[in-house]
């Protein structure tokens, strides 16, 4: 090859580097606010995957808060409705202890009394000759559940009351609708005591109430009188659906528990001696 084609060539290669320097320093000077062109290309290129990367990141922190602060929503919820329950119970224990006429020095040591006497249980059992016989509840001797303890539910309405067996984590409640069970009750504003015998099949018939009273009615309701000794005064058991008449002494009064058993998902146990509060 001639030198001088040599020597144009080597110029010329020469000259495209200076000129390619020329443009790369060119794209890269600042223009005043604005990116230079390199920058731009760059962000192009990379913005897409450090945008993706920081969603990535967000949502698993989001995640993260949420499951927390789902599960801190869920304990603040239990912890609110055990309270709201409590006081639930209590109000309906204080509207009781009003129906037997306390005095305000008797109303504020039986209100002393009540706090923290509501012990809440839910059922793990039904009996299982009768599901209007008894129940199971998850709470015993452990959690200061006793025989005889009465045992309402979420309205304040009688259930029934603990029976043997009770053991460290269970207990069995002998409900008012057991055949076996007996309450001594009285329709709300009227003398005539009575005795509520279970019958087997989710009523209840009201006994001894005597051939010539006509002061029982249908839709009358009929609140414990504590004559028994286990149940507290005032407490409302039911509600009477029929009265007939008929040749034996007493009337055949038909009774419908006040508790809904497809509502007994939540029960109170009353853990303190009644006959001490009434």
């Amino acid at each position: 090859m001639p030198f001088s084609l040599k020597k144009t060539k080597s110029l010329i290669i020469l000259l495209s580097l200076i000129f390619f320097q020329f443009v790369l320093i060119s794209i890269q000077v600042p223009r005043g606010d604005e990116t230079n062109y390199f920058e731009r290309v760059i962000f192009s290129v990379f913005s897409p995957i450090n945008n993706g990367v920081v969603s990535v990141f967000r949502g698993i922190g989001s995640l993260w808060k949420g499951y927390f602060g789902l599960h801190r929503v869920q304990k603040d919820n239990q912890r609110l409705q055990k309270e709201v329950f409590r006081l639930n119970q209590e109000n309906s224990l204080l509207r009781s202890m009003l129906r037997t006429s306390k005095s305000e020095k008797e109303m504020l040591d039986l209100l002393i009394e009540l706090e923290g006497s509501v012990l809440p249980a839910r059922i793990i059992g039904l009996d299982a000759s009768n599901v209007w016989k008894s129940l199971v509840i998850n709470k015993g001797s452990l959690d200061g559940v006793k025989k005889n303890m009465v045992v309402l539910d979420k309205q304040g309405h009688l259930v029934g009351r603990i029976v043997d067996p009770v053991t460290f984590k269970q207990a069995r409640i002998q409900m008012i609708t057991d055949t076996e069970s007996g309450v001594y009750v009285i329709p709300q504003g009227k003398n005539v005591p009575g005795i509520i015998n279970g019958i087997g099949n989710g009523q209840c018939n009201l006994e001894y109430i005597h051939a010539t009273d006509t002061l029982i009615v249908e839709g009358d309701r009929l609140i414990t009188t504590g004559f028994d000794g286990i149940y507290m005064p005032g407490v409302l058991v039911g509600h009477v659906v029929s009265v007939v008449e008929n040749t034996s002494l007493f009337k055949e009064i038909k009774v419908v528990p006040a508790f809904k058993i497809q509502n007994l998902d939540l029960l109170a146990v009353i853990t303190v001696d009644v006959n001490e509060l009434f």
